[in-house]
């Protein structure tokens, strides 16, 4: 749901021009808006996150290290500390999304290639 000042965290593995699609919210003819499949996967409401605040990156290597996955996000200082505290990850990832001003409460924790890792608040 929407939240301002939170922030929900997935991680996984996907190329960068697979992740841009995975992640794009797609426009017809008319500009209606179609779900992208990370929202579709996620069962997500697209209406609920402003597309101007999902972060995603894709890296060449893998990696399990939290510090490595997040670098250069927006609020890594506080993110970064806050979720190492709770989080222990247990397989390697090459990608991660970020939306912001968003409190992930749903039931699903792994789809496609990627898992929901965290949701934490960075105010």
């Amino acid at each position: 749901m929407e939240q301002k000042g939170w922030v929900s965290i997935w991680l996984g593995n996907m190329e960068e021009d697979s992740l841009d699609e995975y992640v794009a919210i797609t426009y017809d003819r008319e500009g209606v808006a179609a779900p992208a499949p990370f929202f579709i996967d996620f069962h997500l409401d697209m209406h609920e996150i402003d597309e101007d605040f999902i972060e995603r990156e894709a890296y060449k290597n893998t990696s399990s290290e939290l510090l490595t996955l997040l670098a250069g996000c927006s609020y890594e200082e506080v993110l970064i500390p806050k979720i190492k505290e709770s989080v222990e990850l247990h397989k390697t990832y090459n990608a991660s999304i970020l939306l912001y001003n968003f409190k992930y409460q749903g039931e699903i924790h792994s789809a496609n290639t990627f898992d929901f890792i965290a949701v934490t608040n960075y105010e």
